[in-house]
This record gives C-alpha cells, structure tokens and sequence, in this order.
C-alpha cells in the first residue's frame, strides 16, 4: 500500500497562534501580492496557522492559489482546506491545482477539496479523474468519501482504481466509507479472480456495516483462505449486527484451516447470546485435531452458556 504523500506542512498541526484583528488578517492578505517571494511565503505561512478566522480574505486566499511558488500555493491551500465548507467559493480554484505540475500542491489540493465537502461537489469529476494521479490519487479518494452521497457520479472510476495495486486500499475504503452507495462496487469486486482484491474489498464492507453482512456471508465460501479468514474477523467486529451469518460461522467450524476456525469461534463469541444457535457446532468442536481450536470452543460454550 502506497503511504500518502507526506507534506512539509506537518508544522502546521500545532495550535493557532492567538486570533487576529481582521486589520492584521488583511495586512497579511496584501502581502500575497508582494513580489518578493520570501514576503509572500512569510505572509502565507502566517495565514496559514490562523485556520477558520480567514474568511475575511477568501478572494485573496483564492488568487494566490496561482502563485508561481509552489510553496507559497500549497500554503494558500492548506489555508483553504482549514476554512472547510466555508471555502466553497474556491472550489474552481482548488480544481485547477488538481492539475498543478507539483505534486504536493495537488495532493493538498485534493485534501482542501475532501475538507469542503458535499457543498463542493462540483470537483467530483476532477477528483475522479485524480484517482489516476500516482501521487494525488489517495487524497482524492479520501475526499470522494467525504463527499458523501454527491461522490456517486465517481462510482465507476473508484472502481476501476479498484484494479490498480498501488490505489485499490484507498479505493475501496473510500467504498466503503461511501456506505450503502459504495455496497454494490464491493460486492462485485467480491468476485474477482485477484485475491489481494478481495480481501481488500471484505476489509471496505466492514466499514459499511450491518447493509454488507450478506455479501460477508458470501465471501465465506471463498476458496481463499486469507480472505475467509478477514471475512470472519470483519464479521466478529460488527458482533451482534452480524447475527445472520451465525450459520455460517458454525460450519465454518469443520473449515480445513485452523485460523479460520479459530476466528470463526472468536465471531460466534463477539457476536453474543444470538450465536447460541451455533453451541452444538462448538462443541463438536471441542474434538478438533488443533489443541488451539479444541481450548478456544470450551471458552466459547462457557461464554455463550451464561446468564445475561
């Protein structure tokens, strides 16, 4: 899995210096359209650490998205992404530097985008089309997530970056994130001959919840062990919601691979008293060739014998 893009701005991250009189805001605005570069980047760098109190200088925020210093444009953005959805306004701007030459000025930009959110759903094609961008293209799947359910004009293209190795985790958790409209690209990729795919796409269904837990139980049956295996913790994760597939845990319990019965044992205790349909299973169970499944199915029955 490719990490995302790093950015100088970590500095950013501490707090706010104390707010401003909207004069010195301004003084600071001003001072983007220095021509010395080195006045312009400290103005930036300024505004940048003042994050909401900014919306006093969104126009001039906006026009220094084009200055010639990368530097200088990827502070600017960073100010905008801080505004939030207040930096609606600025969503065409932020566009164009999904096609800046530099690579953290559009990764920033991506990130600004996904910070504005649905009120910016005019950058849902440009963000799909990022997602082929090697650098840029998780940022923008993180904020095709965060546009909710306005990302669904870039369905088929966070399904298709589904196919590329380098972005199909961020793809498919953006899927995921997306709920029940992401639901129908993780099913399908459910049935895909790659097996690294599929178990990306069961990790995606565990973030859309109980609307997935019948494309789990399906994805139990798969010839993989590895993706059984996810499988079984996903559903052991969601317990109670995952009630419908206790059946299928049960069998789960004669699979040829230790870890999956192991985990499927873990499941029925995670989902609680509604597995208890399942204690027969488990104690046939108590009679596995592996000492490890026979000592997890006596804790089991323990456990799902108790009085609530």
């Amino acid at each position: 899995m490719k990490p995302l893009l790093l950015s100088g701005l970590l500095w950013l991250t501490m707090a706010a210096l104390p707010v401003h009189a909207d004069e010195i805001i301004d003084r600071w605005a001003k001072q983007l359209e220095d021509p010395n570069v080195e006045v312009r980047l400290d103005a930036a760098r300024k505004l940048a650490r003042e994050g909401k109190e900014l919306k006093s200088a969104l126009p001039a925020l906006i026009k220094a998205t084009e200055d010639k210093d990368p530097r200088v444009r990827s502070l600017i953005i960073y100010s905008l992404k801080q505004l939030g959805p207040a930096a609606q306004p600025a969503v065409p701007a932020l566009v164009d530097r999904l096609r800046d030459k530099n690579d953290e000025v559009r990764c920033v930009a991506a990130d600004a985008l996904g910070a504005i959110g649905p009120v910016g759903k005019a950058a849902v094609p440009a963000l799909a089309t990022a997602l082929k961008d090697s650098e840029a293209g998780p940022h923008a799947a993180k904020a095709l997530a965060r546009m909710k359910a306005e990302a669904k004009p870039a369905l088929p293209a966070l399904a298709a970056a589904l196919k590329d190795a380098e972005m199909r985790t961020y793809a498919a958790q953006a899927l995921g994130e997306l709920g029940e409209l992401g639901l129908p690209e993780l099913i399908k990729a459910l049935n895909s001959t790659d097996e690294d795919l599929r178990v990306e796409a069961v990790l995606a269904l565990g973030l859309v919840g109980k609307p997935a837990v019948a494309g789990l139980r399906s994805a139990l049956k798969d010839k993989s062990a590895e993706v059984r295996v996810n499988t079984v913790v996903i559903l052991g994760r969601l317990g109670a919601h995952a009630k419908e597939a206790v059946a299928d845990l049960a069998a789960l319990l004669k699979d040829e691979n230790d870890e999956v019965r192991c985990r499927a044992i873990a499941a029925l205790v995670a989902i609680g008293p509604d597995a208890r349909s399942a204690l027969p299973a488990l104690k046939e169970a108590r009679k596995d060739k592996t000492e490890r499944v026979r000592d997890a199915a006596g804790e089991a029955i323990q456990k799902l014998s108790e009085k609530e």
